[in-house]
């Protein structure tokens, strides 16, 4: 039942809009004493979606999806066995996001020296996969935007 309702290309479009929104911030940040943690938040969340629905298009079902969760280097993993082919910085954001607790960072106040990807990294990496995952969804003959 639940992967009737969680579609590759559902997930596709919700990882587009997530990353649209961080676009769109990006450009005029909020005001506040933390400007780009919603940026972050928004790019994180759909790095992790555009990861997913690649997943979904070739076969995982949501409870596999479920039980990954937001761990970001078994997501990678797996997409590059299912042929997801990320560049190098792609990569390294991806990493940098599955070895260090980034995606938490972009939620929660915390504070002491971290390493974390750029804003513009991740965006980067999130247009990228909105690329990848796009061609892959063409290929398939789905109607994705």
């Amino acid at each position: 039942m639940a992967d009737d309702r969680t579609t590759d290309v559902g997930l596709y479009h919700f990882a587009l809009s997530y990353r649209h929104a961080a676009d769109e911030l990006a450009r005029r940040p909020a005001k506040g004493t933390h400007p780009h943690a919603p940026i972050r938040s928004l790019y994180h969340h759909s790095i992790e979606l555009f990861l997913k629905a690649y997943l979904r298009l070739y076969g995982a079902e949501v409870a596999e999806l479920e039980k990954i969760g937001h761990r970001f280097g078994p997501l990678l993993a797996r997409c590059r066995s299912a042929g997801l082919t990320p560049d190098d910085e792609d990569v390294e954001v991806i990493n940098m996001l599955g070895c260090s607790d980034a995606w938490t960072r972009a939620r929660y106040i915390e504070t002491g020296k971290f390493h974390w990807p750029t804003v513009e990294a991740l965006a980067r990496t999130a247009k990228s996969l909105a690329g990848l995952s796009r061609a892959a969804f063409k290929a398939a003959g789905k109607p994705v935007r």
